[in-house]
């Protein structure tokens, strides 16, 4: 996978604290529990360029993301602009995956090239879990927001998105993973 260094992930000015909730889940099938933990804040529009992609197996998502990132990086690199977060969108639950492998940018140039395009994901409410975990476990993260959305009568608005604080290549261990879930609320 292409090496990546994602920006530090700040929960500060952008970021409203308003409520949150620890949970230590185990999963079946790993002696070491995925950490998670559930905020509900508030985040500012992010501007996005991304590839639509699709891939079949896990390791095919695996070379799909490092190639459409090292696409994106280029790019960025040639138009001389900051990457800010890296991130995707999963359209399917199963293969073969629909998929925006994306990076929040601090701008969108006025022309774009390849595979390339970009939107303005919208800010507002948003549920965000943050875990620390192998990739396998964060379908445990994606049932704990479907429920917390249930128990506190709350909607989600469009797709969940995914925003990786580190890059797989340079932790010791999957377990050392980390990766904020966003829902976004009504």
């Amino acid at each position: 996978m292409a090496q990546f260094k994602p920006a530090e992930s700040a929960y500060g000015t952008e970021f409203c604290r308003s409520q949150r909730i620890q949970l230590r889940l185990a999963t079946r099938d790993t002696i070491s529990p995925l950490k998670l933990d559930l905020e509900t804040t508030n985040f500012k529009d992010m501007n996005v360029l991304f590839i639509h992609d699709t891939a079949v197996t896990a390791d095919g998502m695996k070379t799909e993301m490092g190639k459409c990132y090292g696409e994106l990086m280029q790019f960025m690199r040639e138009n001389e602009l900051r990457p800010l977060k890296f991130m995707a969108w999963y359209y399917v639950v199963r293969p073969p995956w629909t998929i925006d492998i994306a990076i929040e940018t601090n701008e969108i140039p006025a022309h774009l090239s390849g595979r390339i395009q970009s939107r303005i994901q919208p800010g507002g409410a948003v549920l965000i879990a943050h875990t620390q975990g192998p990739y396998d476990q964060l379908d445990t993260a994606y049932s704990e927001i479907e429920n917390w959305l249930k128990r506190n009568k709350r909607t989600a608005k469009g797709s969940p998105f995914e925003v990786y604080l580190n890059d797989p290549g340079s932790v010791k261990d999957a377990s050392e993973l980390r990766t904020d879930i966003y829902q976004p609320l009504q």
